[in-house]
């Protein structure tokens, strides 16, 4: 005689398993991605390009004669 439910419960514990190791493996391959974009660091162009517009703002701001 079969115990098919303890082999429903065995399968969803094993696929339960499996995807929370993806899930894991995901997570990890995310923030190592993550880590290397944040340490390239914002390029000197958009610095540049941030304090021109910084720059633009301040003149616009200030009061007029």
């Amino acid at each position: 005689m079969r115990n098919d439910g303890a082999d429903k419960s065995d399968k969803s514990k094993s696929s339960t398993e499996g995807r929370k190791n993806a899930d894991a493996l995901i997570a990890s391959k995310l923030r190592g991605y993550y880590d290397s974009i944040v340490e390239e660091g914002t390029p000197d162009h958009l610095l540049d390009l941030l304090e021109r517009l910084q720059e633009a703002e301040r003149k616009m701001n200030e009061p007029r004669e």
